[in-house]
């Protein structure tokens, strides 16, 4: 009798650990075309952004739209996400804002 209330006991904590693994301690993640298009659309509000701060003075913008755009280009050659013909394009797009 006290080997089956033992074994009913470590069957329901077994049975609560998984419970617990599978809703709890998994890693939810985004598909990886969201992923993307979060990270294209926060690099677009940077760059709006910056025209936006820099665009009484020409000399200024250009200077920190360049330095932000190699930024972002670093930032994606490091990035598995993207490819090198992404990369390009997503640095062309940005560089036409403003």
């Amino acid at each position: 009798m006290e080997a089956l209330i033992l074994f009913v006991v470590a069957l329901l904590i077994a049975i609560g650990v998984i419970y617990l693994k599978n809703n709890t301690f998994s890693v939810k993640t985004k598909p990886k075309h969201v992923k993307k298009e979060e990270i294209i659309l926060e690099y677009e509000k940077q760059m709006e952004e910056l025209v936006k701060k820099h665009s009484s003075n020409n000399e200024v913008l250009t200077y920190e739209k360049i330095k932000l755009l190699k930024q972002i280009n670093q930032e994606l050659s490091m990035n598995l996400f993207f490819d090198e013909i992404e990369s390009k394009q997503i640095i062309q797009k940005l560089s036409k804002i403003g």
